[in-house]
């Protein structure tokens, strides 16, 4: 491989290595997360938006307020039985009350009874509050998040942009993960085989079968898939989740549709954003849809991909037969032993032109020739269609087709960063972020099974997950700029 400006790849005993030991100051007890749940600003900005208990239906006993901070405290521990309990204690429950107060006012936390509710009350007020405005919730919380991640110097506007390898806080994450259903039943009821008694199951209408771990080491899993997007600093709890969705389908195809959907969207909120990280689950129609948007997509190349023919250029007598190969253009070249082998061309600059509706790519290769290099500008990342802005040939002034109409789909060819290169090497491994988040989401779990049946209730909790984490993220940031603030003093 040239040593470009993607530079050349290291083998693996060499490469870098990102992992660092969680130090004790990093660690977030119990109790402290409970404290960054109740301090967490969203959660009472979404209480507004809910119906007051007067409004319609039974009059409930308790505000709106109480049981989103239950929704958000569920995943911190693990199950709603044990949120129920923790708050019937004296000391948590004036936590509580305490809270609310500073964020809403005497007035309010007068009005909470002085008992907690019980796990019959919050599972009421979740299939009757919550799940008919889950979507609004939603809503209120990408858009606080959005705001959240850009408050936290994640998608810094003032921070120059190198394309060819950017930084993690100027990237996106995302991945999908599958918890295990509710339930192992998969019919209502069923016979014992031995007595012949009819026995009654509880089956989650939601869980479906998927497959995990790519398409190589296919491993077969039962329950609901959910997507997570987020964005991150090089600190621990600097991460902030900024979109979740649930994906219906069973094919890799599916879960990439909802990935590119998500990341539209959040592109417009982080206009700054420079690109997106994920796996091999997306391919070149889906790296083309998110490269119009003016971002990058930095994943492995499909297996399948094989070398094809890209064209003959003639700058010199000799000319050039150019191809695509390992996600970059390569020339073909006779060896000593009269066989030919495909040597990638130098990529001396990544060339973005980002534009309002659609962005284009470009690599500037430096080819190099035994009657002088020559300089050559190829695109890369979109698969041109008849609709794009039509090309002529210079020499000529003949239109040049698109790659749609001659069937050269460039996008699942040519890699705006080449998998093969010290760039993708470096910037790839921040994919792994997803995978904490997955980690972090079974935890989060009793028995690592979710702890809701449909999809309307786990979106709930998906939903008081996300929450949580960032109501940590956020209390880590404020901690940490107070005690930068302090030192200053100190200096001073």
């Amino acid at each position: 491989m040239p040593d470009d400006i993607f530079g050349a790849p290291l083998p693996e005993p060499k490469r870098p290595s990102r992992k660092r030991q969680l130090a004790d100051h990093h660690q977030r007890t119990l109790d402290q997360r409970i404290k960054d749940c109740l301090d967490y600003p969203l959660l009472y900005e979404m209480a507004e938006l809910l119906p007051s208990p007067h409004m319609v239906g039974c009059p409930r006993e308790y505000p709106s307020i109480v049981y989103l901070l239950m929704a958000a405290l569920t995943p911190v521990t693990k199950s709603k039985r044990s949120t129920a309990g923790l708050l019937t204690s004296a000391g948590q429950w004036r936590s509580l009350r305490a809270a609310v107060r500073r964020h809403m006012g005497r007035r309010a936390a007068a009005a909470l009874p002085l008992t907690a509710p019980t796990r019959g009350q919050y599972d009421y007020a979740v299939k009757t509050l919550l799940v008919p405005s889950v979507d609004l919730l939603e809503e209120e919380f990408r858009s606080y998040a959005a705001h959240q991640a850009l408050e936290q110097g994640l998608f810094p506007a003032s921070t120059p942009k190198t394309w060819s390898r950017p930084e993690r806080r100027q990237l996106l994450v995302g991945d999908a993960t599958v918890p295990k259903a509710p339930s192992k039943a998969r019919k209502p009821e069923t016979v014992d085989p031995v007595t012949g008694e009819l026995r009654s199951h509880r089956v989650d209408p939601a869980a479906r079968d998927y497959y995990e771990n790519g398409e190589k080491a296919k491993r077969p899993v039962r329950g609901t898939k959910w997507f997570f997007g987020s964005g991150r600093g090089d600190g621990y709890w600097t991460r902030v989740i900024l979109t979740f969705a649930h994906v219906a389908g069973g094919e890799y195809e599916d879960e990439a549709a909802v990935a590119v959907r998500q990341f539209s969207r959040l592109k417009a909120a982080l206009p700054d954003c420079m690109g997106v990280i994920y796996d091999g689950a997306l391919r070149g129609v889906h790296r083309d849809t998110l490269a119009r948007r003016g971002l990058l997509v930095i994943n492995k190349q499909h297996g399948s991909v094989s070398p094809v023919f890209y064209e003959r250029i003639k700058p010199c007598r000799s000319g050039h037969d150019l191809w695509c190969d390992q996600g970059r253009i390569a020339e073909s070249i006779r060896i000593d032993d009269g066989t030919r082998v495909l040597q990638p061309v130098p990529v001396t600059r990544l060339e973005p032109r980002i534009g309002v509706t659609k962005s284009r790519w470009y690599h500037l290769l430096k080819i190099p020739c035994r009657h002088g290099d020559h300089e050559y500008r190829i695109p890369v990342g979109i698969t041109t269609t008849a609709e794009d802005r039509a090309l002529r040939d210079a020499a000529t002034g003949r239109r040049i087709p698109s790659d749609g109409e001659r069937g050269f789909h460039r996008a699942e060819h040519l890699q705006q960063i080449p998998q093969e290169t010290l760039s993708h090497q470096l910037v790839y491994p921040y994919r792994s972020d997803s995978e904490s988040v997955h980690s972090q989401f079974d935890l989060s779990l009793w028995n690592r099974r979710m702890i809701a049946y449909g999809v309307d209730r786990q979106k709930v909790f998906a939903l008081g997950f996300a929450l949580s984490q960032n109501a940590t993220s956020h209390q880590v940031f404020l901690e940490g700029r107070a005690n930068a603030a302090a030192t200053r003093r100190r200096g001073a």
